[in-house]
């Protein structure tokens, strides 16, 4: 406790405060330390035996790989490596083992982590003698392709989108931002920000000061009714997008900074499939134009055409003859997508979806499901067949206008809302006004996206075990297809991904 700034006497309670109020990650460091000592946990973490996890098999492979490491011997830690590289081995991706401590899990299971990196570094840099070229980049490529790579999801929440402010500059402040990136409504603003901006612009603070640019000295309410002469929900939402969006296609951005950003959208006819565009499946496309559709919520403001880069590089009608609306009523978080398009096995989650955040909580930092989520699960599966029925005889009856309506409520009752990391707007900050960007104050945004970051802060342990193995296999492999086939530093082609 030397040196920490708390009194010796600091009660549990204080320092649960502390890490309530914390406005920096290293304040917030410093009272999980504390409190860690204080309760005992750290003790918790430096014992290696568990009921959570393998702790056995995980310390005889650690052993294994750091003999290898330390004796030079590159031929027995490939084959060591080629034996497999799981980022749940042992159980030790299990996210209640990061929900007993609060500053991090069992250091074996950091200390495994980081031997895996090591190991893979010092096949990297062996010399070509002992390890050809072309043996390297095999390895890498395979051990790519079985470990897969994360991905960060972020669902729409109209105005309380600075929720998901706090979460990113959080994860790009400590290196942790996935390349691969989905959103839907505002979160689909924020993948046009990231898919479109450097790090180094990023790291800036960017989003931390960025606000969109508003009309908030008109009623939302009347806005919405149609009441304001100043403004309709249309004229509203074009002047936000106006205010951060980049004319870019999709495949421009993801030249301009490797990431892949992704869109969902959703149809308006009955029986047509909600799309995920991004630079494999729609590179033309303009990145305004897919938010534009993402953001038109169905009954508030007209759906949208697309609008793609044509070959004489102006715009051009993409599938003129359909129309699209907020994809957050048909695919709010794309993980199945993301698995195929991107080898995506690996979810991280920033949830603020208003129909969602008063009934989700995490289940993976839970020893078992309760009674309670098993009857909330069981209810929600009754509300979406009967609204599967009511559809059904509403359209024999010829009362086929209500079709859309009833679909919409189904399709946003039928997803899954969670991944392997989710970090969820608490309940006690969220508020209904501020999902129509209603805020009293800007100390009001501040204070959700601090909400953002305090919410993060408690995973950054796990997405950095989660994530960095991924993130030094990409590394490693960007490098040795520059030496392999002397492409110049910084080109980007969208197979890399692939």
């Amino acid at each position: 406790m030397a040196g920490l700034p708390f009194r010796r006497g600091s009660s549990l309670r204080e320092l649960n405060r502390q890490l309530d109020t914390a406005t920096d990650y290293a304040s917030w460091m410093a009272a999980a330390n504390a409190h860690d000592a204080l309760s005992g946990m750290d003790r918790w973490r430096q014992k290696e035996d568990s009921s959570l996890y393998d702790s056995a098999e995980i310390r005889i492979r650690y052993n294994r790989l750091r003999e290898l490491i330390d004796s030079g011997n590159t031929h027995e830690l490939l084959y060591a490596l080629n034996e497999g590289i799981h980022g749940n081995m042992g159980g030790m991706g299990r996210g209640i083992l990061y929900s007993q401590a609060r500053s991090g899990t069992k250091l074996l299971v950091d200390e495994y982590v980081n031997v895996i990196v090591e190991a893979l570094n010092c096949i990297a840099d062996a010399r070509e003698a002992d390890i050809p070229l072309p043996e390297k980049v095999d390895f890498f490529r395979r051990a790519s392709h079985c470990y897969g790579r994360s991905a960060l999801m972020l669902s729409g929440g109209a105005g309380v989108i600075y929720f998901h402010h706090g979460v990113v500059q959080t994860l790009i402040d400590e290196d942790l931002l996935p390349n691969v990136l989905s959103g839907a409504s505002a979160g689909s603003w924020l993948c046009a920000q990231i898919g479109t901006q450097t790090d180094e612009e990023l790291k800036s603070g960017y989003f931390e000061t960025f606000r969109y640019d508003l009309p908030t000295h008109l009623n939302p309410f009347r806005v919405l009714a149609g009441m304001e002469e100043e403004a309709s929900p249309q004229t509203v939402k074009e002047m936000a997008i106006d205010s951060f969006c980049q004319d870019m296609t999709f495949q421009e951005a993801f030249e301009h900074t490797g990431r892949y950003i992704n869109v969902s959208i959703a149809p308006v006819e009955k029986h047509q499939s909600s799309r995920l565009l991004n630079a494999i499946t729609s590179p033309n496309v303009y990145i305004r134009s897919a938010i534009d559709a993402s953001s038109s919520i169905p009954g508030v403001v007209p759906p949208v055409t697309l609008y793609a880069k044509g070959a004489d590089g102006r715009p051009k009608p993409y599938l003129p003859s359909r129309k699209w609306v907020d994809g957050s009523f048909a695919e709010d978080l794309p993980a199945k997508r993301l698995s195929r398009l991107f080898g995506v096995n690996h979810y991280l989650v920033s949830l603020i979806n208003p129909l969602a955040v008063p009934f989700v909580n995490d289940p993976k930092t839970a020893r078992r499901r309760s009674l309670g989520s098993m009857l909330s699960a069981a209810g929600i599966n009754a509300v979406k067949d009967v609204l599967l029925a009511a559809e059904n005889y509403g359209s024999r009856l010829g009362a086929s206008f209500m079709s859309p309506a009833i679909l919409l409520a189904h399709a946003v009752l039928d997803q899954k809302y969670t991944g392997d990391i989710n970090i969820i707007l608490p309940k006690q900050d969220f508020r209904w006004m501020n999902v129509l960007f209603d805020y009293e104050s800007d100390e009001e945004i501040t204070g959700l996206i601090n909400a953002g970051k305090r919410s993060t802060w408690p995973k950054l342990a796990q997405i950095r075990n989660a994530t960095i193995i991924a993130r030094t296999l990409d590394q490693i492999l960007e490098k040795l297809d520059i030496r392999e086939f002397g492409s110049a530093a910084g080109s980007r082609h969208i197979t890399t991904a692939t």
